[in-house]
């Protein structure tokens, strides 16, 4: 039983030890990723879902994006993606998001004061835009991300290439 105890707290520190690291990791600047693992998709991305990803990612400023998502997405797990509460069920959106280098939206989100330019931003490393799902149209809501995109918080959400 003596023995127990100091591997225990050995193990203990080298967990902490390599979460701090894993923490410092994540913070640091550096190509974007998806982490996690997105379920298989059952079907192909529908051509609408194709076309609509490689429009946005060719406006935002990545055509060839790392990794592409798409799904019908209803809350909870739509008000976590886009945090905009309330936790309804009936609310249902197609949702598409895109990992890869999307930085310059800032150009199109945020205006510099006359004679200045704008103060320096984290990469943006992913983005997500909603479709609407009677129409497939374009639902005017999106977001960004400057951390990593973790797919598996997202179990409908599908992975395809563009």
């Amino acid at each position: 039983m003596h023995r127990l105890v100091p591997r225990a707290m050995l193990i203990s520190v080298m967990l902490v030890v390599a979460a701090i690291g894993l923490i410092a990791a994540s913070a640091c600047g550096g190509q974007a990723t998806a982490t996690g693992v997105a379920s298989p998709a059952p079907s192909p991305a529908p051509s609408w879902v194709v076309n609509a990803a490689a429009t946005q990612a060719t406006r935002y400023g990545d055509p060839h994006p790392t990794a592409a998502y798409w799904g019908l997405l209803h809350d909870p797990q739509l008000g976590e993606l886009t945090a905009s509460g309330p936790n309804d069920p009936s609310h249902k959106a197609y949702v598409i998001v895109l990992v890869g280098d999307f930085s310059q939206m800032y150009s199109r989100l945020s205006y510099p004061a006359p004679g200045g330019s704008p103060p320096p931003q984290p990469p943006i490393k992913w983005v997500y835009f909603l479709y609407t799902t009677a129409t497939h149209e374009d639902g005017g809501s999106f977001g960004f991300g400057v951390k990593d995109f973790d797919v598996s918080a997202y179990p409908e959400l599908q992975p395809f290439s563009l």
